[in-house]
């Protein structure tokens, strides 16, 4: 049966649009029985595609599940990269960075590059997937063949977790819409080292204590209290080594949903 060139264009179409696997719809989970390691006893096999604007950050630059703004500017400058659950570890892996690098490919540069955890990847397609930004997947080209490596869908890459280096930048926290003086909410950025927060706690003003904070969402944290928290609040993060950081009184006795609160403090990379 012959085929029209308008059915030929539309059954390419599909089958981009099949192998072009995004965070929230895509390809079936794939077969993970494959070796989980390269040659290379540093680096890791993955797999990788990418969504989103060919040169954008991936979800409309708002990092999608870990609740970053932004991420089309400095420091994420759109190399972001969802993460199934090895890597996105229920939220603890958010703000986490990772050199990928491909080599199979004939576009690839084999060149590392450096992404950021910033999102969910709900159907991975090995082991490891990274759902990266197109910015992120085209940086692993040749020069002048980003296009040509971003047609190719679905690619092997390799990757290690690195540690993260925010220059000129502090701990920085937003406070999200919607808290008010029983209920506190904040985002928690730009941790050198680790990248991720697995624990946060607050300390009112005039207290002594800690009072834990719960994972709300990615890396979002909220305290539900049964009395008018007192501020300004001290808060106290811990990434995934266990290390420690305070910011005194970093949150201001008149502070305001959706202000940032930049800290004096950072982690040592």
């Amino acid at each position: 049966m012959a085929f029209s060139i308008s059915s030929k264009k539309a059954a390419v179409a599909a089958l981009f649009s099949f192998l072009v696997v995004t965070c929230v719809a895509g390809a079936r989970p794939g077969n993970f029985s494959a070796s989980d390691f390269t040659a290379d006893p540093n680096w890791e096999a993955a797999r990788a595609t990418w969504y989103g604007a060919p040169t954008g950050a991936g979800p409309d630059d708002d990092g999608g599940a870990c609740g970053f703004k932004n991420t089309n500017q400095y420091p994420f400058s759109s190399m972001t990269s969802c993460g199934n659950e090895p890597i996105f570890k229920d939220g603890k892996g958010c703000g986490s960075c990772y050199q990928i690098r491909c080599v199979n490919h004939p576009a690839c540069s084999g060149n590392p590059e450096t992404v950021i955890i910033t999102d969910m990847n709900y159907y991975p397609v090995s082991k490891y997937h990274f759902d990266l930004s197109g910015t992120a997947f085209g940086a692993m080209a040749k020069p002048g063949q980003n296009d040509q490596l971003r047609h190719a869908g679905i690619i092997d890459i390799q990757f290690k977790r690195v540690p993260c280096n925010f220059p000129g930048l502090k701990v920085t926290f937003h406070v999200e819409e919607g808290s008010n003086p029983v209920y506190f909410a904040v985002l928690v950025e730009y941790e050198d080292g680790d990248g991720d927060v697995v624990q946060v706690d607050l300390m009112e003003a005039n207290s002594q204590s800690w009072t834990p904070m719960r994972e709300s969402w990615g890396s979002i944290w909220r305290l539900d209290s049964n009395h008018r928290l007192t501020a300004p609040f001290s808060l106290r993060i811990t990434n995934e080594s266990g290390k420690q950081l305070v910011a005194s009184q970093v949150i201001p006795a008149n502070w305001a949903p959706m202000a940032v609160y930049r800290s004096f403090v950072q982690y040592s990379s």
